[in-house]
């Protein structure tokens, strides 16, 4: 029984003191292994798959990667699985007294190989009509109207004007069909444009309020 007064929990202190400090943490981290250049940027967004915003967000210390970004860095960068190795050893971990259990350790393995097949089947099915389609990755950052890149303008006035799609703007300007997809994702999460029609007969077209765009 806890006394009545209450006992208090001792406070994170460090690192995961706050977010903000988790943040800038992280920040100081991706710069020293990256540097803050745009190649930094791009390295960045092929390990997580992230959007450039996100990355930018990082690197500025503005915020911290989610959980499934961070899961993915600790798996991709050296040295965030050091720093997350760093945690696990850290005074403020829970110190590993007893070992794992063999249900535990079953129930892990069971969760890690229901992702993964969940994954898969994702990644083989997907959606039906746009075939050009990206997962909406987060979508608290998609781009502002302001700050769409080149690509995206450009593919706004050919999308005004004919048919488009990203095998287009991989061509024209140079880059994968899937930052080509991944600009094609910004546009429609932030509503300027909707594909319709079937897969292979469909299209983009622009939403009647954002043509003045």
């Amino acid at each position: 029984m806890l006394p009545k007064t209450g006992r208090k929990l001792p406070l994170w202190k460090g690192v995961l003191g706050g977010r903000e400090i988790y943040a800038r943490t992280i920040a100081e981290l991706l710069r020293k292994e990256h540097g803050d250049s745009h190649r930094a940027i791009k390295q960045l967004m092929r390990q997580t798959d992230a959007s450039e915003r996100t990355v930018k967000h990082w690197l500025s210390g503005q915020h911290g990667p989610d959980t499934l970004y961070f899961l993915r860095l600790v798996v991709s960068s050296p040295v965030i699985r050091a720093f997350f190795l760093g945690l696990i050893e850290s005074p403020t971990a829970t110190p590993p007294n007893d070992p794992v259990d063999r249900i535990s350790l079953a129930r892990a393995r069971e969760a890690y190989a229901a992702g993964e097949s969940a994954g898969r089947g994702v990644a083989a099915h997907g959606p039906k009509n746009d075939p050009n389609h990206v997962p909406e990755r987060d979508p608290k950052n998609v781009p502002d109207q302001a700050e769409l890149n080149e690509r995206q303008r450009w593919f706004l006035d050919r999308v005004a004007e004919k048919r488009s799609d990203a095998q287009e703007i991989a061509a024209v300007w140079a880059v994968s069909v899937k930052t080509a997809r991944r600009d094609i994702a910004g546009l429609k999460a932030a509503g300027l444009i909707s594909y319709v029609g079937s897969r292979r007969k469909g299209r983009y077209r622009i939403i009647a309020h954002n043509r003045s765009l």
